[in-house]
């Protein structure tokens, strides 16, 4: 005759706890909470057809998932060198869909956030692309379509001098 231990459910349960909640903070991680208003940038991000951002190519590089970690959308985007002064110092524009902007801006805020998958060595960075994104996608009005492609300038200097898109991005 065997005799069951009078608390091993118990034991079971609290176990099968444990290992449920460290399961939930390994997939949230322990990120902070979004920055205001980002489901809704989300949605306007989503609904655009076309967004450009001009950076240096190094911040750009540097704020994207590499490939072996992502499947993002926004991967598939090529930067183009900008022509005159800015392209001098070395900016770029990239030229994202609305559903590229999405990945993007998500892979930033998990940056920021501190959550999961996010790269701390770039958190500075991540904000400050972020934070220039953010007001430029908060400006666009649903069903009203802009004049032109929504733009993001991530260059401290960029009021000196504007970017000039290349010849072979105006064929683009």
């Amino acid at each position: 005759m065997t005799t069951r231990h009078p608390y091993r459910n118990t034991l079971r349960r609290t176990a099968t706890a444990a290992v449920l909640a460290a399961v939930l903070t390994l997939a949230t991680g322990c990120a902070d909470e979004p920055p205001a208003g980002h489901e809704e940038r989300l949605n306007k991000a989503a609904g655009v057809a076309a967004f450009k951002i001009t950076c240096t190519q190094d911040l750009w590089d540097r704020t994207k998932p590499s490939k072996s970690v992502s499947l993002d959308s926004h991967e598939d985007a090529k930067p183009r060198k900008v022509d005159g002064p800015a392209g001098e110092r070395g900016l770029v524009e990239i030229t994202l869909t609305g559903g590229q902007l999405v990945d993007y801006l998500k892979t930033l805020e998990e940056d920021v956030s501190g959550g999961f998958f996010a790269n701390s060595s770039a958190e500075q960075l991540s904000r400050r692309m972020y934070d220039a994104i953010a007001p430029v996608v908060d400006r666009i009005e649903k069903g009203k379509p802009p004049t032109e492609v929504p733009q993001a300038i991530v260059d401290d200097a960029a009021g000196l001098t504007d970017p000039t898109p290349s010849k072979s991005a105006a064929k683009s």
